[in-house]
């Protein structure tokens, strides 16, 4: 009996100092320990306007780029004026980046999330015509720009785990760069500082050509919100 409680000593001693050493390092983590405790924060974060500037940004946007696309697409057409996302679809949507960033500790950190506007086709079922945003991760590409905004850019992975697909190398999607600021350039300066050499100028400006092909590797874009006001039922 003494000699099974010797034994049971040292194991609670291990998970003990495991429990905290977890808890010090990796609760920043959730994913790497599951005995983290749910963080939280009362403080608010830069960025929070109040409840009238939200309310002037939409009132703005509604009296004037709202009415304007209305009457451009015609016959009653009324656009999108929200996109509602579920709250825990948009935690995964971290969590899964943040395992991205873990997975990937040779790759430079995700700096931030792109929001793209965009827009369903005539024949979507659900939104025809109407407007919706996505949103894609970026990295700080280094490249020399005046605002900070410009050199972090959308990219995917290009796999080099045949097991995992999350596992590779970073590239920067040179089809979600602003045409009006040398895309093609910035895309393939962007991709040669990640040490994606084997893409020449040539063949990226070829593989961006096909609209319907898209690019390969692994996506880390994410849509799938509500968006409202809904096309009219007939």
């Amino acid at each position: 009996m003494k000699k099974t409680a010797l034994a049971i000593v040292p194991l609670l001693l291990g998970a003990a100092i495991g429990f905290f050493i977890c808890k010090e390092y990796y609760c920043d983590k959730p994913t790497n320990c599951p005995e983290c405790p749910p963080t939280s924060t009362t403080e608010a974060p830069a960025g929070i306007i109040s409840t009238n500037q939200a309310i002037a940004l939409h009132e703005t946007y509604v009296g004037e780029h709202y009415t304007a696309i209305n009457n451009a697409m015609g016959d009653n057409f009324l656009d999108t004026q929200f996109v509602w996302f579920e709250y825990d679809r948009m935690k995964q949507y971290m969590q899964y980046l943040e395992a991205v960033q873990m997975k990937n500790p040779n790759n430079p950190p995700i700096s931030g999330v792109r929001v793209y506007f965009g827009a369903y086709d005539a024949n979507n079922s659900d939104y025809p015509n109407q407007q919706t945003v996505f949103f894609t991760p970026t990295i700080d590409t280094k490249l020399s720009e005046k605002h900070s905004n410009m050199k972090n850019l959308p990219f995917y992975i290009k796999p080099t785990s045949t097991n995992d697909p999350l596992i590779g190398k970073y590239k920067i999607i040179g089809r979600l760069l602003i045409d009006q600021y040398n895309p093609e350039e910035r895309a393939f300066m962007a991709n040669n500082n990640l040490g994606n050499k084997d893409e020449t100028r040539e063949t990226m400006v070829q593989k961006s050509g096909d609209a319907k092909s898209g690019d390969d590797g692994t996506s880390l874009s994410f849509n799938l919100g509500e968006v409202s006001p809904p096309p009219p039922r007939n």
